[in-house]
């Protein structure tokens, strides 16, 4: 009986949390085929190159179909593993982000309902469901994917990586090995913003649990859970440093200092309903699109989870409370981070020089953090409060504040979503899984028009076409090389080139040299990891192309091969964690609970 007592709660809750999602998620499916503006453009084109190269049976290794030829398994911004993928088997890509978006949002709210009635304790089904949206239907994720930053997703998975950190903190071994996989996965869907992120929240709740409770373990954990992670996703990330560290990358992306939120943009980005990608505010503070400080959390929220942190901090400091002190410290530690560098010995500036810290470049994206252990904050004290005496007038009347914020939260935030997908769909999307003609390095990328004069770059129909626009707008890419006219193989001198062949990481072509050696060049920017079945691969000397000297009297077969370079050492890296990850869970038994 209390097996099935225990399985109908499971069940409700998550009709529950499906309702909420679905309701939440819903502006998205107004126009189920519509494709995205704004970034979205550029990152379901990202999903759409992976499922081409499927289409050659190649793995994602390169991107032949953008700025002449870019590096696609070593660009952190791209999934390598997500329901996507399966989805787009039977249904249009687009349609696919979108219940890849709704599945996000549903494994947050699992992940915050078990952090905040598990393991916190929080026992009110009204309370738990607010705290739980507080952080999933904040303004900050939504924000972000307003703008079509679909890496973001990946923030949704943190609630789970407190749970897992602090269960790991109770004993629980097996949590440690379970935390760094859920770091893991979000780091292979696409979200390279989940380390720095995940860092700075473990970190802090580490560095409370040292000042509060006086115990290095949390902390020690924290690193351990980040650095987990970081091994389990060591076949992306080894490629991902690789081509940071290469003389070919170039990063388009201008960094601007100071970077830093005034009075007036934090209260506006916590407390106004009135906010959307287009908000200026100050001009002058102001370095980039409002995506990148908005955080609404609604006028019962923000306060609330200020109040409760104030007081943990003025009554629940000492060493048996330390749990809920280190959120307290977390939320004002991430709302001082938040502000950015306004000074010089502010957190954010400190971090600009750290190695690791300062990859994440825009310090106001910790705003994304406060409704997280803001909620943390508010479950700690709302669990005090449930193990007293309270008066039912009470207890209702805050179960109907509960009501309210979370129907003003839903109803402000997803507005966001309202205007995204509103571009035409992709008509010739039937072709994706087809193989394309050889790519072409053409100029401009067409463009597209939606409703209300909303206009968009169409790198999907451009890649499509088969063609690789020169003129693209990709953050990290490598140095444009490349030369308009066939992605194929050509030289220069007395050889002949025959029967072509094309595919994404492979391009061959059979070849004929005379009585004196010739350079073969592939029509493709240059990257480490090019090689070739002739010789090594090294820049032509008048292009900088890939290029591979051909001995005279050569006839066969030239073939050009790209695999990122850092792959093998990051799978050895998996292999071993993996398999220290087996001994060390068959060793150490989940505890009781």
């Amino acid at each position: 009986m209390k097996s099935q007592t225990s399985r109908r709660s499971t069940l409700t809750w998550l009709g529950v949390y499906m309702a909420l999602s679905a309701a939440f998620c819903w502006p998205l499916f107004a126009q189920p085929l519509a494709a995205g503006s704004g970034d979205w453009d550029q990152h379901l084109f990202y999903y759409a190159s992976v499922l081409h190269n499927a289409a050659f049976g190649q793995l994602p290794f390169w991107n032949p179909w953008y700025c002449g030829g870019n590096v696609l398994w070593a660009n952190p911004q791209v999934s390598l593993i997500s329901p996507v993928y399966l989805l787009a088997l039977v249904m249009p890509l687009a349609l696919a982000m979108k219940f890849n978006i709704l599945g996000h949002y549903l494994v947050g709210c699992l992940g915050m309902h078990v952090l905040i009635r598990r393991m916190i304790g929080v026992q009110s089904p009204f309370v738990v469901v607010y705290l739980v949206s507080l952080f999933v239907f904040s303004g900050a994720t939504a924000l972000h994917l307003e703008a079509g930053h679909s890496d973001f997703l990946s923030v949704l998975w943190l609630p789970a990586l407190v749970y897992c950190f602090w269960r790991a903190v109770a004993g629980h071994t097996r949590s440690l090995l379970l935390g760094g996989a859920i770091l893991a996965v979000s780091i292979l869907n696409g979200g390279p913003h989940a380390v720095p992120l995940a860092a700075v929240l473990l970190g802090g709740l580490g560095l409370g649990a040292i000042v509060f409770g006086r115990t290095f373990k949390p902390f020690i954990l924290a690193v351990a859970i980040v650095a987990l992670g970081c091994v389990y996703a060591a076949p992306r990330l080894m490629p991902s440093a690789m081509l940071l560290k290469s003389a070919d990358f170039h990063d388009t992306r201008p960094v601007k200092h100071p970077d830093a939120m005034s009075v007036e943009m934090l209260t506006h980005a916590l407390w106004n309903a009135s906010q959307g990608t287009p908000t200026r505010l100050n001009r002058t503070v102001q370095l980039y699109g409002w995506q990148e400080y908005g955080g609404y959390m609604g006028w019962f929220g923000a306060a609330l989870a200020l109040i409760c942190a104030g007081w943990i901090l003025a009554v629940r400091w000492r060493r048996e409370y330390w749990p809920e002190a280190s959120a307290a410290f977390g939320l004002v530690a991430f709302l001082v981070l938040t502000m950015g560098e306004f000074a010089m010995w502010a957190p954010a500036t400190v971090m600009t020089h750290l190695p690791f810290f300062s990859s994440f470049r825009i310090p106001s994206r910790h705003i994304i953090l406060l409704p997280l252990v803001g909620a943390i904050c508010v479950a700690y004290v709302a669990r005090v409060l449930e193990e007293g005496q309270r008066p039912v007038l009470l207890r209702r009347a805050i179960e109907l504040l509960c009501v309210v914020g979370l129907v003003q939260l839903v109803m402000v935030n997803r507005e966001h979503f309202r205007e995204v997908f509103v571009l035409p769909s992709i008509t010739a999307e039937s072709r994706l899984f087809e193989e394309a003609p050889l790519t072409v390095a053409e100029r401009d990328v067409p463009r597209v028009g939606g409703p209300a004069g909303v206009l968009s770059t169409n790198m999907f129909e451009s890649m499509l076409a088969g063609v690789s626009p020169l003129n693209c707008w990709e953050p990290l890419q490598l140095r444009k090389v490349a030369a308009l006219g066939p992605a194929t193989i050509a030289g220069e001198g007395d050889v002949t080139f025959s029967d072509a062949s094309f595919s994404p990481n492979r391009v061959a072509a059979s070849v004929v040299v005379g009585s004196a050696p010739v350079r073969a060049v592939l029509n493709q920017n240059f990257g480490d990891g090019w090689s070739s079945n002739i010789g090594p691969v090294e820049p032509d000397p008048a292009s900088g192309r890939p290029s591979v000297v051909l001995p005279a009297g050569y006839s066969g077969i030239v073939v050009f091969t790209f695999v990122p370079p850092g792959l093998w050492l990051g799978l050895v890296i998996f292999a071993f964690a993996i398999a220290l990850s087996v001994v060390a869970w068959r060793r150490f038994p989940a505890p009781a609970d």
